[in-house]
């Protein structure tokens, strides 16, 4: 085969069909003599006159693939990139290409044989209930692609498209493209001043989990004797170093599809690992240099990096904050900065390809100096995270595979082996793995850290993934590991990245860890005690109403009222949540947006409004939406609460009249708090505002829909606690089977009569109702449809309905309508007070008593 000298193409061969003919420099990009449709030129200016499949043939070499009748390729350059069509070899059939040999169509199928292969692992891990990483999945993937190109053999066409010959692999390049993108949204995602923040068992944790492995490892080298070192001391070097270190990109991708990332294990391993990260790589550029051959080799060295580093912290970042500073709030960050990131990122891997470094440090040091969050961080992460995780890095998880040596693993796995350097590797990866366990588990164990939870701290520290494979694959490709060394240490990667979270998803149990060993709701608390409540606010129209609900309810020295206001904003751009305690006196501390401000002023206006006996601490928390419920029931728990208030997920116009939103994430949120919450939870659809009059004469009109049951119970007790405020007027309905005894025949009745009893007595004497703000009604209900109607008709009588959200499950009262439900989590009644059929447009509140309880009643 000939190789075009980049001018023209250089191609002679014998075809078939079309006898001997040869291509000259006259089919450049110059001059065409005879010039036709791109027609070479042979025989010094004569057209030659041929068949249409040899003109094929020919346009088919102008641009840059053709096969000689040999069956071997003859490539030009700028190569076809596409083929003409399936029907191509039927036509030319010896001398026709398949579609697969062709670049682009090549790709694609490859593209498609690792999506389908890891995908079907990852759909088959979570059909079996494990909690298997998806990068553990396409490497997979990877291998098994090896293992069917080692039994078809590289002539089959399985090889053809997996390990073209004589020709770029264009998967392998554009998979490490993938990679050095996923660093640098790693790195995007990390703050670095995070590190300050962490806790002393973090970082003590982080230090030693580094340090501890590397220590032990070099003093057991060192007091072996040379003879008996079956490594050599770069090939030590490396493994030490690289398997000491533990990666905060890895640990928070491993985190995010564990579900863990906002849980409090999740929270110390983030900080811990964004530790080890940093320590790491002072460790790496150390060693780096004294590994110099001398000593200017080594300054130099650090004077480069140090020369990239000054570059994007000095002049990158701060020109990027001054076009956040520019941008007008509320738009997106144009495409031109974008591109301009993404130029960037090419030549700061160039660069550090130049000084002999890692490409992707480049990236992942670029990534660092990108403002993270919102508009920058976070528009680079949403337009390139998810095309590049689920297409284009698998790509370099695959490609990494097919480069391993499968028949070297029986070696490292025999603990008898005759190589004893490939099992001088895989005893030292265990080594350090052993170590890395052992020191993550007593560290935060010292610091009083559960020890279930410390061993489960300790896995995770200990994960190995695709940052490691990375580097590992880099030294194969400078001839610093062998082949069967590379291939060692990807099994031990595979074994940890497999292994490591299917053993933490049994060790951690998450619908446990908002498991509560006391009763913190309404019913069970004494009428004078302190009412705790966390309010949870996702956009601005939520403020009022929330508080509006709040000032309606009683507070006074005797029975104080302590608000937790927790707003909730998406995580955008950053890898680490954050739960942010503001103090009213300190306003502007935080987040700094201005809708966390307007959130603490209003909250610091109503606590100085209405009375002394209110208490009000404030919190932002930036989490992901699909996690957002760990952070609300883990404060809940933390602050002992009693009573979470959630805005229903649709949102009105200001005449309450038409839906300007109904955002599905809000709903979702409120389904899963409903779920684990570890008090009573309460769902307010606001309609109408909810307040108290400022006229003496017009007092809020609350209205209680009992059936029965715990949660009506829990609803009750809220009214009744709203009741004894100022003018509040309570009525209690209490809907009744038709025909049925009104004796307690169950313990649920009994309990609904015990809580009843004292509206009972009130309704026996007219001067107590008179004077009473609480009025007792019993309705005796044939179905659903007698519900319907009364409802209806008292549909403007009140400002609030308040009811529980089982509200008496097979109960006549909701037969016949209980199959129209459209939302869930308010329960039949609750939806059908809030469905737009409804006549008045009344607020409601739907309430759940506490669910998880040990020894519940």
């Amino acid at each position: 085969m000939e190789m075009g000298n980049g001018t023209g193409p250089g191609m002679s061969g014998d075809f078939s069909g079309g006898g001997e003919f040869s291509a000259t420099d006259g089919m450049s990009g110059g001059s065409n003599e005879g010039g036709g449709d791109g027609m070479p030129v042979m025989g010094g200016g004569d057209i030659m006159e041929m068949s249409p499949e040899i003109q094929w043939v020919f346009d088919m070499a102008w641009y840059g693939e053709a096969k000689r009748e040999d069956g071997s390729m003859c490539e030009e350059h700028p190569p076809k990139l596409t083929s003409d069509g399936i029907w191509e070899r039927l036509i030319l059939k010896s001398v026709g290409l398949n579609i697969w040999q062709y670049r682009l169509p090549n790709l694609e199928i490859v593209i498609l044989i690792v999506f389908f292969f890891w995908q079907a692992f990852n759909i088959m891990f979570k059909k079996l209930g494990l909690s298997v990483p998806k990068f553990s999945s396409m490497m997979l993937a990877g291998i098994l692609l090896n293992v069917i190109l080692t039994l078809s053999g590289n002539n089959s066409i399985i090889g053809e498209i997996l390990v073209p010959k004589n020709r770029i692999d264009i998967p392998g390049c554009l998979g490490s493209f993938g990679f050095m993108i996923f660093w640098f949204l790693k790195g995007v995602k990390m703050d670095v001043k995070r590190i300050f923040k962490a806790e002393s068992k973090a970082r003590v944790t982080g230090i030693a989990t580094v340090s501890f492995p590397i220590i032990v490892g070099y003093m057991l080298y060192k007091f072996k004797s040379v003879e008996n070192r079956p490594l050599s001391s770069q090939h030590y070097d490396t493994l030490l170093l690289m398997e000491s270190l533990t990666s905060f990109s890895g640990i928070a991708r491993l985190l995010r599809d564990l579900g863990m990332n906002h849980s409090s294990i999740g929270r110390v391993a983030l900080s811990s690992a964004l530790v080890s990260d940093l320590v790491g790589l002072v460790l790496m550029m150390t060693s780096a240099f004294f590994a110099s051959y001398s000593l200017i080799g080594g300054m130099l060295m650090l004077i480069e990096i140090s020369f990239s580093l000054v570059i994007l912290f000095a002049f990158v970042r701060p020109l990027l904050f001054k076009v956040i500073k520019q941008k007008r709030e509320g738009r997106p960050i144009e495409d031109k900065y974008i591109y301009g990131i993404l130029v960037v990122l090419c030549l700061s891997c160039m660069y550090w390809k130049l000084i002999d470094q890692n490409p992707a440090l480049g990236a992942f040091f670029l990534g660092l100096a990108i403002p993270n969050g919102p508009p920058i961080g976070s528009a680079l992460v949403e337009r390139l995270e998810s095309f590049n995780f689920g297409i284009i890095l698998p790509l370099f998880l695959s490609a990494t595979m097919l480069r391993t040596d499968i028949a070297s693993w029986k070696d490292a796995l025999t603990f008898y082996s005759n190589d004893e350097k490939k099992f001088a590797v895989a005893s030292l990866v265990l080594l350090i793995f052993l170590l890395k366990l052992s020191v993550s588990v007593i560290v935060p164990y010292i610091y009083k850290m559960p020890l279930r939870d410390s061993v489960v701290l300790s896995l995770i520290m200990a994960h190995k993934g695709v940052i490691e494979l990375n580097f590992y694959f880099y030294a194969h490709s400078l001839k610093l590991l062998s082949k069967d060394i590379f291939s060692i240490l990807v099994l031990c990667i595979v074994i940890n990245s497999l292994v490591l979270p299917v053993v933490v998803g049994f060790l951690y149990d998450p619908s446990k860890q908002f498991m509560c060993y006391q009763k913190r709701n309404l019913a069970s608390m004494k009428n004078s005690g302190e009412l705790k409540t966390l309010v949870c606010i996702h956009r601005p129209d939520h403020i009022s109403s929330m508080i509006n609900l709040l000032e309606a309810s009683y507070q006074s020295e005797e029975s104080p009222l302590t608000c937790y206001v927790l707003h909730l904003v998406e995580l955008q751009g950053q890898d680490v949540p954050t739960l942010i305690s503001h103090k009213v006196q300190k306003l502007g501390v935080g987040t700094g947006k201005k809708y966390s401000e307007n959130v603490i002023l209003s909250f610091e206006h109503f606590h100085r409004y209405v009375s002394s006996s209110i208490s009000i601490d404030t919190f932002t928390c930036i989490a992901n939406s699909n996690h957002m419920q760990d952070d609300i029931c883990w404060l809940a728990l933390d602050k002992a609460v009693s009573l979470i208030i959630l805005p229903f997920h649709r949102t009105w116009s200001l005449d309450r009249t038409s839906i300007v939103s109904d955002v599905e994430m809000i709903r979702f949120l409120n389904f899963n708090v409903l779920k684990q919450a570890p008090c009573s939870v309460g769902i307010l659809v606001e309609r109408h505002l909810v307040s108290k009059k400022q006229d003496e004469e017009q007092n809020l009109k609350v209205c209680v829909i009992f059936v029965g049951g715990k949660d009506d119970r829990e609803a009750l007790a809220f009214a009744k606690r709203m009741a004894r405020q100022e003018n509040v007027t309570l009525t209690v309905l209490r809907l009744l089977a038709s025909g049925k005894s009104r004796e307690a025949t169950g313990w649920d009745q009994m309990l609904d009569t015990v809580e009843l009893r004292e509206l009972m007595k009130r309704n026996d004497s007219r001067m107590e109702i008179e004077e009473s703000s609480t009025i007792y009604l019993e309705q005796e209900i044939l179905d659903g449809a007698d519900t319907s109607m009364l409802l209806r008709s008292m549909a403007f009588d009140y400002d609030l309905f308040v009811v529980g959200k089982t509200c008496g499950e097979k109960h006549e009262a909701i037969s016949g309508i209980e199959d129209w439900c459209e939302f869930e989590e308010l329960g039949v009644l609750g939806d059908f007070l809030a469905s737009p059929d409804f006549p008045s447009k009344t607020s409601v509140l739907v309430v759940q008593q506490q669910r998880a309880v040990v020894n519940d009643d």
